[in-house]
Order: C-alpha cells, then structure tokens, then sequence
C-alpha cells in the first residue's frame, strides 16, 4: 500500500523532465540535434559487435548469438539480450578513461543507457531500454571472442546494472565489452514501443566522443503474440478481459510499476496484439492497489481505493452506442472511509445500471449504491458484531440484482452475506474458520461465481494449508458443506498481492478455476460439474513463476463462450512487462 508521498518519483516529474531522463520524447532539441553539426569522434574505435539473444548463456559462451557478428538484428520486447563490442585503441592514441552505451531510438537523439533492472527496477525507473543484471558478476573477465581486431588482446568486462564500463586498456589493444539490455514494451509516461522500432547502440568516451565504427548495433524491436506487458493492479477483483459484441478484449491494468497510472489495453485478434486506447484522457489518479471492474451495457465500471478515498471510473466499449473506446467517467469520488490496513474494493453492476461497490476501512469494510443516474448513495458499514477487521470483499450479481458478498476477518474466518435490491444487508453466515491468519491471507476469497442455470452462488477460498476449498449458496442463502478443490498448495501473496493466486469464472452449470501452485509458480486448471465435483488440476502454462490470473469467458463472435480467456502475471515479482494472454478451451456439457 503506497501512500501519495512514497510514490516513485517517476510518478511526479513533469513530462519533458521524464522524457530526458528515461528516453521519451520531450520535443527539446540537444547539441546532437542541431543540423548540419559534426561529432567530434573518440581515439578508440569499435571494431566489430555481436548482438546475443540467450541472457542465460555464460559471459563467455559461444552460442545463443541472435546473429553474426555486425549483423543487425530483430528482438522481442520484454526479453533480455546482450550486445557485445570489440573495441580497439590504436597505438599513438591519446589514453581514453573509460566510456558509456548510448542509444537511439527511430533515427532520434543520442540518449545514455539507464541502468533499471528487469523485470522490477529498484531504482524506481522504467526506461524505454536499460541495462539489466546478468549472469554474470558485474566487471567479470571477458575473453576474446569476436575477430575483428588483429591486435593484441589485453581482456574486457562484461557489464551489468550500469551504463558505463571500466577504463580501456592501454594502447595498442583490443578488448570486449559485454552489456545486458532489455526493450520495453510500456516505460514510464505510458510511452510504448512498437513493432518495428529501431534502436541503435554505440559507445561514447568520456569526453562523449562516439567511438568509430564500421557497424553500429541496431535492435529492430519485435511484440511477440500474446505479450500485453505492463503491471498488474496489485489487489484486484475482476480486471477482465472483457469481451464486447465484436470480440474486442480489454484488459485493465498499469504500463509499469514506476508509472502506476490506469490504462485499458484492447485487442481486435482475439488477444494476439494489444494496445492502448484513449491513454490521452486516461484517470489522473494511480497507485492500483484496492481495483476491480464490472459491465454493464458496453460500460466498464471501475472501484478503485487509495489511501485518500475510493473512486469511481469508467470506460466505454465499443459495444456503447456512443463515443466508444473513450474514457467515461475519471476520478469520481465514491467515499473517504480513511486508509485501510490493506486497499481492497470489489463492485457489482445491477440489471437497471446501478452499482453496488464495497471497500475497506480503518476498522470495517464499507458499501456504497450508485443510482442508474450515476449518484453515488452514502457509504454503510458492513459491521456484524466484534471481531477482527473484515477485508478481502468479492461480489456478483445474481438473480433478481441481489449481490452476493463474500469476506475475511483477521481471525481466520472467511464470511457470507448478500446485499438485497433495496439496499439491506443480510445477517453474515460463516464460510470457513480455517483461513490464515497473516495480514497476507486477507485476499483468500476468490472471485465469486453465480450459477444462473441452478441459481446458486459457488464460494471458493484458500485454508491456511494452501488448498482451495468451495461451498456453495443456494437460492435461499443456506450453504452446502465444504468440497476440496485442489490437492496441490495454491500460492499466496506472490507479489505482495495480500491475495490467493486464483480465479474462477462460471461456464454454463460448470465452475472453471485457474490457480498457481505454490511450489513451482506454474498456472493450473480445473473445473466442477454440475454435482459440485472437481476434475483432476491440469498444467496450463509452466515454466514461469506465475502470480497474478484474472480471467473471463470469451465467445469469440459465437452465441456462447468457447474459452476462458485470461491474463496472467508471468514472474514479475511486482516489476513489469510480464502479463500475457491465454485461454482454456471450453467443452460445453
């Protein structure tokens, strides 16, 4: 939970400033930009480079190259390489100290390489392109590997975490210099990078004299399918991805950790490509902590809890008959309960339009209605007698726009009410008092699912053992007894979420659940039938450290779904450009 005052300060800089630290265009013109200036050049001069596409591969390992050697070449967003230089100082040279990586992108102004890791930057950064950690120790021996130079070979360094190396050798020599890099797919400022961008490479002394060369390394940036890259919400509900008539998706979430603002990224190929729409006019406020959306009539609706109070947004989609793509509402401010333990929001949106959404508290979790006019009621707590503060709320609507409310307290113990049409709130029910107890375990309720076909309402959560557990509501609020859901232990708070890794989603008379197990970070699935039972988990996506999921039915332009469509966090331990697409296909019963 980040208060206003502890932001990153990416978050803070003024557009122009940001643009000349980290790479985006400020429209400021440098000394390099001036027309018809000549480049004072450096005694040292670069001999050949090779471009190296496997991260993993030892500094001085001769394969996983991308190409050979003074080859430019093509590279995905979002993944690692390095670039290594040749670099020869001729005997009678002047002795250079040491020098700098810079780039360009698209033909533009020589900027300096940032060091800002991959894929979570401590330094509070998210540049365009960066220099990364290795495989190797910063400053470790380099040996000769490229053929450019006939010179003696005096060694190198292969670089990481910072853009500028080492002193050269004396003259005479040659050496080689390694530096990891990575391209973003959103840096901070939103600014994106796009298929086909060209990033070109070169080393500049320290009197910044570029070094001569007979090839400069050039990246051309490539977005691999399914990339959406980006930051997830760290607290959500229902994120999408919402699927209007036309099969567009959209999907909410941040372009980077550094730069926490709201963004709707859509796709038109049924989530092969995705991009954003209408950032000019997106939400001023950021921090996506307490996040959840719901639909109504080509409308998303938006909860969002800072510390300061809950919001209220909107987007239109293009199922909205007018302006869609547009950003509806911004900033709308819903309630100031004051600042929860943890930010946490869930919101339901009725048949007639209106809104239900719950949010937490110093002390309580609370609710507020918003009218089908867009007049937000006064906030109510959701109180039941003493105990340990309530959190982790989720919704949904069910039958007669009667929602369905789920939570936790401290204690351990998951509850169950729901809120009536006209506002009431039903007596709580105890779900289970075999949760964890840590501030962490407070988002062990996943998202609920109504059944409409049998008018029941499927309540699942995490035991403090890891397991899922799930109990279902029927129509007249009694509940069934608990029936085990998974075998293997679900992750908790991968990412400083304070939220069970799972999501859930109703498909006809059946439950379809995703889930990360907690040992591995692989992303399983499993789905009941219309007994309540459970079908053995099977692997969807391994091979990654898997923390966040949130997921939606797709139809894909047919009269009912055929997948479950989602989007997962792929290892980004809170960083960014880690969120990809997916699907479950679905067999209908």
């Amino acid at each position: 939970m980040t208060p206003a005052s502890a932001r990153p300060i990416a978050t803070l800089l003024c557009p122009a400033l940001l643009g000349l630290i980290l790479g985006a265009a400020s429209g400021c013109a440098t000394s390099a930009d001036a027309p018809g200036e000549t480049e004072d050049t450096s005694p040292a001069r670069q001999t050949a480079f090779r471009a190296r596409s496997d991260i993993g591969a030892g500094l001085n390992a001769d394969r996983g190259w991308a190409g050979p050697t003074n080859q430019s070449v093509t590279l995905p967003v979002e993944a690692p390489f390095r670039l290594r230089f040749e670099v020869e100082t001729p005997p009678d040279a002047p002795f250079v100290e040491r020098f700098r990586l810079q780039y360009r992108r698209n033909g533009g102004a020589w900027r300096p390489v940032p060091a800002a890791d991959f894929p979570y930057a401590p330094s509070e950064v998210t540049p365009r392109v960066s220099v990364v950690s290795a495989a190797y120790a910063d400053r470790a021996d380099a040996a000769d590997l490229l053929d450019g130079s006939t010179a003696s070979y005096a060694g190198g360094k292969g670089i990481a975490l910072s853009g500028t190396g080492p002193a050269l050798p004396d003259h005479g020599v040659q050496s080689e210099w390694a530096w990891p890099l990575v391209i973003r797919r959103y840096a901070d400022g939103a600014v994106t990078n796009e298929p086909g961008d060209r990033f070109e490479f070169r080393l500049v002394d320290v009197k910044g004299r570029p070094l001569p060369a007979p090839a400069t390394p050039e990246v051309t940036a490539s977005v691999p399918p399914r990339l959406l890259g980006g930051t997830y919400p760290e607290t959500p509900g229902r994120l999408g991805p919402w699927e209007a008539s036309d099969g567009s998706l959209y999907f909410l979430m941040e372009p980077a950790e550094s730069y926490n603002k709201l963004m709707t990224v859509k796709s038109t190929d049924g989530g092969r490509t995705w991009r954003e729409v209408d950032g000019a006019n997106r939400p001023v406020a950021g921090d996506l902590e307490g996040f959840a959306s719901a639909v109504h009539d080509g409308t998303i609706h938006m909860l969002h809890q800072i510390d300061a109070g809950v919001l209220h947004h909107a987007f239109r989609t293009t199922d909205h008959p007018r302006t869609p793509d547009a950003w509806a509402v911004r900033d709308d401010t819903v309630a100031t309960p004051g600042a929860p333990p943890v930010q946490v929001a869930s919101v339901a949106a009725r048949s007639d339009g209106s809104l239900v959404g719950v949010y937490g508290g110093p002390e309580h979790l609370h609710y507020s209605i918003r009218s089908p006019e867009g007049t937000w009621g006064d906030r109510k707590p959701i109180s039941g007698g003493a105990g340990d503060a309530r959190s982790g709320p989720q919704l949904a609507r069910g039958a007669d726009d009667t929602v369905h409310l789920a939570y936790t307290r401290r204690d351990g113990t998951a509850w169950y009410r729901r809120i009536r049409p006209d506002g009431r709130l039903t007596s709580p029910q105890r779900v289970s008092s075999s949760l964890g107890t840590a501030v962490t375990d407070v988002g062990s309720v996943l998202p609920l699912v109504h059944l409409p076909e049998t008018n029941t309402t499927v309540l699942l959560y995490r035991r403090a053992d890891g397991t899922l557990w799930a109990r279902r509501a029927d129509a007249e609020g009694r509940l069934s007894p608990p029936v085990q859901v998974t075998e293997r232990a679900v992750a908790q708070s991968a990412a400083d979420s304070d939220q069970v890794g799972a999501d859930a989603v109703a498909l006809g008379s059946s439950v379809h659940v995703l889930f990360i197990e907690a040992q591995t970070g692989s992303l399983y699935h499993t789905r009941s039938d219309e007994r309540g039972s459970w079908a053995p988990a099977t692997v969807q996506v391994d091979s990654v450290d898997a923390q966040w999921v949130r997921g939606q039915p797709v139809s894909k332009g047919t009269s009912s779904p055929t997948a479950y469509g989602y989007v997962y966090d792929a290892g980004s331990n809170g960083g960014s450009g880690m969120n990809w697409y997916n699907e479950v296909p679905v067999r209908r019963r």
